[in-house]
């Protein structure tokens, strides 16, 4: 499955409050960026009677702006040292299945949680968080037909700071046709208070950038132990 990063979100308030914005359409311009990067592939299931393809299938893209979630003290005042808690929805991986009028993709997300300065208020305590997250689909015209609120919940023992949760869904969208099945899209991502996206667009490193970033930083360090070998 094809998995982009919306880099902008002017949309967020289509997102947030669906009855006040039933389009997506008159907004795309806007997009800063669209990434083309490829962050997961569809693999292939098997069936006895419909139609089986990795591509064209729906695109699932995280919304980068709303990729992450920082809780802070104050929300006003979002200071490092005032950290409760931040997690960041790093991946989704996705399979694709096709029948003559339904798109059936199953989700695999991955968040990754870190405890901040103020996760805790003893040494013992075993925080627990839940973070909501949305899963919308939009038609081919780019209207938003169906968004659902789910739950990221978080546990970290006494001695963890930093926790990997795995959540996997199932999304079925009626589609007009096979052929039209590309022309879909799947949007991920937090949902979170004006402050937090505020939080997110000043400071926050996209994900993809930060995967291309890593990318290079490993592709050099390879690099120089080949160099060093060869010395």
């Amino acid at each position: 499955m094809r998995m982009k990063y919306i880099k902008t979100l002017p949309i967020l308030l289509c997102l947030l409050t669906l009855s006040a914005c039933q389009t997506i359409t008159a907004l795309r311009d806007d997009f800063e960026n669209l990434s083309n990067r490829n962050f997961s592939t569809a693999r292939v299931i098997k069936g006895e009677s419909d139609v089986l393809l990795a591509n064209p299938c729906p695109r699932v893209e995280i919304v980068d702006d709303l990729s992450s979630l920082s809780d802070f003290l104050d929300p006003k005042k979002p200071i490092k040292f005032k950290l409760i808690s931040r997690v960041d929805l790093s991946s989704a991986e996705s399979t694709c299945k096709l029948a003559s009028k339904s798109a059936i993709i199953d989700l695999k997300l991955i968040f990754k949680g870190k405890l901040g300065e103020k996760g805790r208020k003893k040494s013992s305590d075993k925080p627990f968080f839940s973070y909501p997250f949305f899963v919308a689909v939009t038609d081919p015209s780019g209207k938003i037909m169906a968004k659902e609120i789910f739950a990221a919940s978080l546990t970290y023992s006494t001695n963890e700071n930093e926790h990997t949760y795995f959540e996997k869904l199932r999304q079925i969208i009626p589609i007009k046709s096979k052929a039209m099945a590309r022309h879909y899209k799947v949007l991920i991502g937090f949902q979170v208070t004006p402050d937090q996206l505020e939080y997110n667009r000043a400071h926050m490193v996209s994900i993809a950038d930060a995967i291309a970033a890593k990318a290079v930083a490993t592709k050099a360090k390879v690099v120089k132990v080949i160099k060093k070998k060869q010395e």
